[in-house]
């Protein structure tokens, strides 16, 4: 059954409806408001089971720890800008294919995470090249996330 934004069923009309929220073993996870449930199935990250439920098609708990494992690994250092870390950056972005492992993901800082949006990450190393404390780092990180990512790609 196809629902979109258009034709939503009368049980989801009214002021912030909220979806459950199910998880890839159809365990019942914390339910989400509707504007969120579509966020997830527009990103290709949960599909609708039916009017009132999206299941999740990846463990939210798994990339918390990936989250967690890469900004310990960083020292929860921003390694554009060398300052606190409390984000973590995708080197290859989750909108363009890239997945949520830890090999994918550098320590950054709000502000780095957000500035670079979805822009390639060498583009944004080349901008900040002269201002970046750990430039080799950075550059071994990238391209071998970037090798990884293509490795991916072509075993599917």
């Amino acid at each position: 059954m196809q629902i979109s934004h258009l034709e939503l069923p009368e049980c989801l009309s009214g002021p912030d409806p909220l979806i459950t929220v199910i998880n890839l073993d159809g365990q019942k996870l914390t339910p989400c408001v509707l504007d969120r449930a579509w966020r997830e199935v527009n990103r290709a990250r949960a599909v609708w089971i039916d009017e009132q439920t999206i299941q999740l098609l990846y463990n939210p708990f798994l990339y918390r720890d990936y989250r967690k494992a890469a900004l310990k690994r960083d020292h929860y250092t921003c390694l554009w800008c060398g300052r606190s870390a409390t984000t973590v950056d995708h080197i290859v972005p989750s909108s363009k294919g890239g997945s949520d492992l830890p090999q994918n993901l550098l320590a950054s800082c709000m502000e780095c995470n957000t500035k670079r949006g979805n822009r390639s990450a060498f583009s944004y190393l080349l901008e900040k090249a002269f201002l970046v404390p750990n430039h080799l780092k950075l550059c071994y990180r990238i391209t071998k996330a970037k090798y990884n990512h293509r490795q991916t790609n072509r075993c599917k």
